[in-house]
């Protein structure tokens, strides 16, 4: 079983990438989906779920310690079947469950299930980076725009983390091809989401299974990147290890080399929203 924590640094995405892989999570193992952003959850609202079981009612039975197996007890479902521990809409409330539930999350590879950790946006002071460090393995999701991929080689230098977990998602149209944003930022492209708003609506009240959604373009992407993650093996061999960001302005200046993207952009080259947007 493993934890896969997944964040951005300036795009949005996040939820939607998480949630589509966990609607089409097919390792046969359980799968939970934990939405641990610090700046408040959207699935609970997108879904029309009651403010609780959730991630606050699991903070308060989780104040005098306990097992992780008392998350499953505070969960709602997607339409497929998936657990999903829920985030409050509250950034406050969020927050706070978060920092009341930092042994609990430290345990998370503890439960018999893969974990999908939503970190949402790495903000200063959040925890999110703590997350990205503990998990098996770390996703950043991006745009291919040159001023997201500035964004995330700028945090990348600050922030140096294990290259040989760490992974890419970039998601939608843009003038930069996978393997010119893995030779400028060292890190892989595991996969590129297309913008599918549609997709990313539907994925809260039909399961990725049903008909309408099959064809998805957001689905057959999130099935390929959901293949390539739960059945890849998250141990990195001593010699493959990677310190990305650990030269300070060289990323930087890679990113900046590139040419300027075009005055008028393709007119699908924007990032999904997330799903209550």
């Amino acid at each position: 079983m493993s934890v896969l924590a997944f964040a951005s640094i300036r795009s949005c995405g996040v939820t939607t990438a998480a949630m589509a892989l966990a609607a089409t999570w097919s390792t046969g193992r359980r799968v939970l989906l934990a939405e641990l952003d610090p700046a408040g959850g959207t699935l609970a609202a997108a879904s029309g779920w009651p403010p609780e079981p959730s991630l606050v009612s699991l903070a308060a039975a989780a104040r005098r310690g306990g097992d992780p197996d008392l998350i499953w007890q505070h969960c709602q479902s997607l339409p497929g079947g998936a657990p999903v521990l829920a985030g409050p809409t509250s950034a406050e409330q969020a927050r706070s469950a978060v920092g009341m539930l930092a042994g609990l999350v430290r345990r998370l590879n503890e439960l018999d299930a893969d974990v999908l950790v939503d970190c949402g946006r790495l903000e200063p002071g959040s925890p999110g980076r703590g997350l990205l460090v503990g998990a098996d393995r770390a996703v950043l999701v991006a745009r291919p725009h040159l001023a997201d991929l500035h964004a995330l080689a700028t945090w990348a230098e600050a922030h140096p983390l294990d290259g040989g977990n760490l992974g890419l998602v970039l998601v939608g149209e843009g003038p930069y091809p996978d393997n010119e944003v893995e030779d400028a930022l060292g890190i892989e492209v595991l996969e590129r989401l297309p913008w599918d708003s549609d997709g990313a609506a539907a994925l809260v009240s039909v399961p990725a299974s049903a008909r309408e959604l099959r064809v998805s373009p957001l689905v057959r992407a999130a099935r390929s990147l959901a293949d390539r993650l739960g059945n890849q093996d998250l141990a990195v061999a001593p010699g493959n290890q990677v310190e990305v960001g650990a030269s300070t302005g060289f990323l930087r200046t890679k990113v900046r080399a590139w040419r300027t993207e075009p005055a008028t952009p393709s007119t699908n080259g924007s990032t999904p929203e997330e799903v209550t947007q």
